[in-house]
């Protein structure tokens, strides 16, 4: 669950703070309000993807440098991933846990030859890539048709991807092969 966001010149962001609660999230407003930038200021800090043409845009006018910085929780952890953006194209990120002494880093950068991802660690740590997490969990205007006309297989993807039904059925055949396993022995010691 993201936790908070904030955004330094940032698209049309000066300095924004939103913290979340539980439950669902909507973001109303007029166009031009910020809302679609708040949407890719969390896949950009997440994934280093986003909807816009290219990176430089992401920086606010007038400014050098821009960043994204989401907070996030999955079981009882919390992360913490920051992505910066700078005129000339440079990026920098970071991806760390908060614990009680402080941040550990998991990853930084993203320097793919030496087998190195933040976005990979990303990835692995939510369970899901930018493409899941878009159709998952962000609903922009006019692509409810996209998830409603889902074929099945993709729409199990998804599903899987948000409950995580393949651990169900790897947990339940684990349990079928341990129980065969126990009648057996029954069988066997009681002749």
């Amino acid at each position: 669950m993201i936790t908070s966001i904030e955004l330094v010149d940032f698209l049309s962001h000066s300095d924004t703070k939103l913290k979340f609660e539980e439950g669902v999230t909507i973001f109303v407003g007029d166009n031009g309000a910020g809302k679609s930038s708040i949407i890719d200021a969390i896949t950009f800090s997440l994934f280093g993807q986003h909807t816009r043409k290219s990176n430089k845009g992401l920086i606010r006018r007038g400014t050098n440098q821009g960043y994204s910085k989401i907070e996030f929780s999955i079981k009882d952890k919390q992360y913490e991933t920051v992505r910066k953006i700078d005129s000339k194209g440079g990026l920098s990120a970071i991806f760390s846990e908060t614990t009680n002494n402080g941040r550990v880093e998991i990853a930084a950068g993203e320097r793919k030859q030496f087998g190195e991802s933040m976005t990979e660690q990303v990835e692995k740590t939510i369970g899901m890539n930018f493409e899941k997490l878009k159709i998952a969990s962000i609903v922009q205007q006019g692509e409810l048709n996209t998830i409603i006309n889902a074929k099945p297989k993709e729409f199990k993807e998804l599903l899987n991807a948000i409950i995580g039904i393949d651990k169900l059925d790897i947990a339940s055949e684990s349990m079928k092969k341990v129980t065969k396993e126990f009648r057996e022995k029954i069988r066997t010691d009681l002749g």
